[in-house]
């Protein structure tokens, strides 16, 4: 499964983002900076102060900005400050948002291989796997060592059905480094010996991955489930099949069900 991203700097713009909902982009863009230039920041992002915010966006409406002003002010927003409008715009359901802001921030930075792996996991989002492809190679290509960019990559391969031997050669390496993460690797690996015919192997990496997936981790376990049924099944092991699968729907209607998600958005 596509391994979650580690945490990352957040600008705290809930209340504004309610007051803003349907703002295109670069006015957004203008927003953020105006707001942003006299706030305090730290390792936990940006504090926004919203009265100032709401009266920058007053402004904005009575006067339309012309193109240069607006290509000047986004050439001094940072690569991390767009990555984290991209979060924003993503966790609202906002995809092709989502998909421009990291855009500007691999142009901004193209060694940042966090805003690839969030650009790929959008492309992905919005049914468009050959350019994911695409974005996670530069994630690993800028950092080699990076386990989510390895991971999704090798995740996107096994439900493509495409270089499941690369995604194999990839990934493996990590996953006695991956800490937290080694779950999510297992799950990945189970998967990818799967669509290679491993049935045994893949049940053998999955059963691993399964106990070690936190149970607060719904997410990760309804995946594991599904695999789970899939390699069962392959064996001719349908009653074992079908109680991992009944598993899986189990969990995604009770996560349906506690965690609507935004209009347009869809699972990691």
């Amino acid at each position: 499964m596509q391994a979650r991203r580690p945490r990352q700097t957040q600008v705290e713009v809930r209340v504004l983002m309610t007051r803003l909902r349907g703002v295109s982009p670069i006015p957004l863009v203008l927003i953020l900076l105006s707001a942003v230039a006299g706030c305090e920041t730290d390792r936990d992002g940006v504090t926004v102060d919203v009265t100032s915010t709401v009266k920058a966006y007053q402004e904005y409406v009575d006067r339309q900005p012309d193109r240069a002003e607006v290509e000047a002010m986004i050439a001094r927003m940072p690569a991390e400050q767009l990555n984290d409008l991209g979060v924003l715009y993503e966790s609202e359901g906002r995809l092709e948002e989502a998909e421009w802001a990291y855009q500007q921030a691999v142009w901004r930075d193209p060694r940042y291989a966090q805003a690839y792996v969030n650009l790929g996991n959008v492309l992905r989002k919005l049914e468009r796997p050959e350019e994911a492809m695409l974005r996670y190679r530069q994630a690993m290509a800028a950092d080699p060592d990076s386990f989510v960019a390895v991971n999704n990559f090798a995740d996107l391969c096994a439900a493509e059905r495409t270089c499941i031997e690369e995604a194999i050669q990839r990934l493996s390496p990590m996953v006695a480094r991956a800490g937290a993460q080694r779950p999510y690797a297992l799950d990945t690996l189970g998967w990818l010996n799967c669509c290679l015919g491993e049935h045994e192997e893949a049940l053998e990496l999955l059963q691993a991955a399964l106990q070690e997936a936190p149970q607060e981790d719904d997410l990760l376990r309804a995946s594991i489930h599904s695999h789970l049924a899939e390699a069962y099944g392959s064996l001719g092991r349908q009653e074992e099949a079908e109680a991992h699968e009944a598993e899986a729907r189990c969990i995604r209607q009770r996560l349906e069900r506690d965690h609507p998600r935004p209009a347009g958005a869809e699972g990691e």
